[in-house]
């Protein structure tokens, strides 16, 4: 386990939060375990005074207990909410929640810290499915109605931790979600998102959901819409959306097909092993195994598409871009799986 304490303002008495601590990080099984006391003593006498308001009172039920700590004005009291919010959500029921504890979740979207949003968008896939299953018909229009809104919301966020927790609860969400409302739920929110065009923040996690939902999407969405924002991002002013793009084809490549990747893709990803900005072309080499196993050439006549992509950055003129090509050359070669694609100057 692990601790933090600290001073109740105002007050001498003290709060210790006991929590348990995984290899990842913090883990929440169930609740903290608050304890206010340890009476500080000053010139050997011990100083009285009343309880602090982050005390829980034990005879609470779950639904009070939910209300309290998510409407607290403490910061740590309304992450214990959040980290407690699916359990809550079983315990007290569909009705319940959607009444009491969905309000409370659409204040928290917007919560000055940013632990607390960081934590609440990692919950919203395990809420999806606590919804969905509770009601299939009004759970499932609750998900669409509330919970896509905040990841929408929280996908423009400034601090990074947010950011990247929304990309990866709109994957998670896409999956509940019917084919049929994919395309408008959360398509055109990827979309919009690529065409932020004064915030790059905004273009380098539209490029990650371009990777990340292509399986969910499927091939069409892919053909039609994926990969051509791909595409175009990879042309984005930018270096570091480059980057993000050279780091992000491999998933599209699986889903749109050999046809795309070699007449459509693959000369985007050309542009980028040439790119200007070292860190582009780097990235680009630390993604050519996996586009190299995405693309399976059927015809052993046929040239190997890659392989002057790997002598381009075999011999890069960054020493940083030579040793990553030259990490993975050994991967790529393997990917190839038919020893006839395989070139003897490999």
């Amino acid at each position: 386990s692990s601790h933090f304490g600290s001073n109740c303002e105002g007050s001498d008495r003290w709060v210790l939060a006991t929590f348990l601590v995984g290899p990842s990080g913090p883990l929440w099984p169930g609740r903290f375990m608050f304890m206010v006391g340890g009476v500080r003593k000053s010139q050997g006498k011990s100083q009285s005074g009343s309880k602090e308001s982050v005390e829980v009172d034990e005879n609470l039920s779950e639904l009070e207990r939910g209300r309290h700590l998510g409407a607290s004005k403490l910061s740590l009291q309304r992450l214990v909410f959040v980290n407690e919010l699916v359990d809550c959500a079983h315990a007290i029921g569909y009705e319940s929640t959607v009444t009491h504890l969905l309000p409370l979740v659409r204040q928290l979207a917007s919560d000055p810290e940013i632990l607390v949003r960081q934590s609440l968008v990692a919950h919203f896939g395990d809420l999806a499915g606590f919804l969905i299953q509770s009601n299939p018909e009004k759970g499932y229009q609750k998900v669409v109605d509330d919970l896509l809104p905040l990841v929408s919301f929280l996908l423009t966020e400034k601090a990074s931790e947010v950011r990247q927790g929304a990309a990866d609860a709109l994957v998670t969400l896409a999956s509940h979600l019917r084919p049929g409302d994919r395309g408008d739920q959360v398509l055109m929110t990827v979309i919009a998102l690529s065409h932020s065009n004064e915030d790059e923040d905004a273009r380098s996690t539209a490029v990650q959901l371009l990777n990340g939902l292509a399986e969910t999407l499927g091939k069409d969405l892919c053909r039609q819409f994926l990969g051509v924002e791909l595409i175009a991002l990879c042309e984005d002013p930018s270096f570091r959306v480059r980057k993000a793009a050279a780091m992000n084809f491999v998933e599209v490549a699986r889903v749109v097909g050999d046809d795309f990747v070699l007449n459509r893709l693959l000369p985007a990803y050309r542009d980028l092993v040439r790119d200007g900005h070292w860190e582009v072309r780097k990235a680009a080499a630390e993604s050519l195994v996996g586009l190299a196993s995405a693309f399976q050439v059927e015809s052993s006549q046929e040239p190997e598409p890659f392989v002057p992509l790997v002598h381009t950055l075999l011999n890069d003129r960054s020493g940083g871009v030579r040793h990553v090509a030259r990490q993975r050359l050994g991967y790529v070669l393997a990917s190839f799986e038919n020893p006839a694609r395989v070139p003897a100057g490999l």
